[in-house]
């Protein structure tokens, strides 16, 4: 069976994107108390506004993400 390919999540990422193809990442929004999950906004929203909505680092949140998804494989 073929590996797929790790795509890193950046700033631009939109969170529907994010959630739907990473399903692993979901909890984080969850622990940090982001209400994205199942947010109509989240279509459109990417993580850099999500962060700065919910005043996160951005840096930190992606670090976070980014590992969760590595751990994956």
């Amino acid at each position: 069976m073929a590996r797929m390919a790790l795509i890193p999540i950046t700033a631009e990422t939109v969170l529907d994107d994010l959630m739907r193809t990473y399903k692993e990442t979901i909890p984080i929004f969850i622990r940090r108390k982001m209400m994205c999950v199942g947010c109509p906004v989240a279509r459109i929203h990417d993580v850099r506004e999500a962060c700065r909505e919910h005043n996160i680092p951005i840096a930190e949140f992606l670090d976070e993400v980014n590992a969760a998804i590595r751990r994956r494989e």
